[in-house]
């Protein structure tokens, strides 16, 4: 393990003139802001730094909830669980704003050959909970080129992120809990039991910061994959009452507009949108809609993903003080609200975190 610099580490000193609260976020992006959702839930004081980055991960993502796991075919990991427990927390969030966010939405797979068909077939008893019809017919034959078959998949969903992320962000800076800035672990200091950063002082202080862990001394030993995301926004003339997918999403969100995504680049120069993307991006579209388009907007960003798609929670094995919440990848709005409670109810002496996203597990 990466062992973090002694720099860090300071005696203990007269507290008096610091801000005390219980816990220090850092990062605004879907885990931090669920964390900070449950953390005010179960009455404790926090504050969030955060420095408003545009192309973040959770900033550029569609949001899209889809209880199926891609190419192979099978239920996404604890999807029984973690999809009601998804729903009541975004609903309880839309309560508490006044403010829609989450859209119920089913997925209309688009099926190109007797092979997949037969596949998802063989699956269909297994994944029967989710799967609402296996043989659509003529649906959208008026704005989609032919497909072999169509199938839809129920209790998916998409939420509206940016919505999400500027209303507890409005929240913070009404509290004046929100440090809007960059953090820089240099103004970081440790003590044998607290956290101080510049005039405040937690407990713990807990990074979300996504693919900037990559960064950070105290988890830059933790087996990130860094993957590149691309996507499009359209305009077309079409009213879809489904999520399309097929290699990629074709996503309404309203005004005939329309996300469409996602590109995976494992090795890349830097954070821009790359016109190999787009060109990738625009085959796609135009082999599934047999209608006009107009590109919009294309934004990209990396995600912090992880090989067996387990979030990392927990604590540092020799910091106690410093936590972490971060590894969501690609199903972050999904896998966000369950495991911010699970750490929630961790930190706050309510239960042991899972091996499976445990980060003091990857020690042993």
């Amino acid at each position: 393990m990466a062992s973090t610099s002694r720099w860090l580490l300071l005696p203990e000193r007269n507290h008096n003139y610091l801000k005390k609260v219980d816990y220090i976020i850092v990062g605004q992006g879907i885990a931090g802001t669920f964390l900070s959702w449950f953390l005010m839930k179960n009455g404790k004081t926090f504050f969030v730094i955060d420095d408003k980055k545009e192309s973040s991960a959770s900033n550029v993502a569609a949001g899209i909830i889809h209880p199926i796991t891609g190419r192979r075919i099978v239920k996404t990991w604890m999807a029984d669980t973690l999809l009601p427990f998804a729903h009541n927390a975004y609903q309880a969030i839309e309560t508490h704003f006044n403010q829609k966010i989450f859209h119920p939405l089913p997925v209309l797979e688009l099926l190109s050959s007797v092979k997949e068909y037969n596949d998802w077939i063989t699956r269909s008893e297994e994944l029967s909970s989710y799967i609402e019809s296996s043989d659509v017919g003529s649906v959208y034959d008026d704005v989609l080129n032919q497909a072999f078959k169509k199938i839809i998949i129920k209790q998916s969903s998409w939420i509206d992120i940016g919505t999400l992320l500027r209303c507890f962000r409005n929240y913070f800076l009404k509290k004046n809990i929100l440090l809007e800035e960059k953090f820089d672990i240099n103004l970081l200091k440790l003590t044998d039991e607290r956290v101080e950063y510049k005039n405040n002082s937690s407990e713990k202080i807990i990074f979300c910061e996504g693919v900037e862990a990559l960064k950070n001394p105290f988890w830059r030993h933790l087996p990130f994959i860094p993957a590149k995301g691309e996507m499009l926004t359209i305009r077309a003339e079409m009213k879809l009452d489904h999520i399309i997918n097929r290699k990629i999403y074709i996503l309404p969100i309203g005004e005939n507009l329309f996300k469409v995504g996602s590109t995976y680049t494992w090795k890349f120069q830097n954070e821009l949108p790359s016109s190999e993307a787009k060109d990738f991006l625009v085959t796609q579209i135009k082999s599934i809609l047999g209608i006009p388009f107009e590109i919009i907007e294309h934004k990209a960003a990396i995600r912090p993903t992880v090989k067996n798609r387990r979030p990392f929670l927990g604590l540092h094995q020799q910091h106690k003080q410093v936590a972490i919440f971060n590894g969501l990848g690609t199903k972050g709005c999904l896998l966000a609200p369950y495991f911010a409670n699970h750490l929630t109810d961790f930190l706050i002496g309510k239960g042991d975190l899972m091996d499976e996203v445990n980060v003091g597990m990857l020690a042993k």
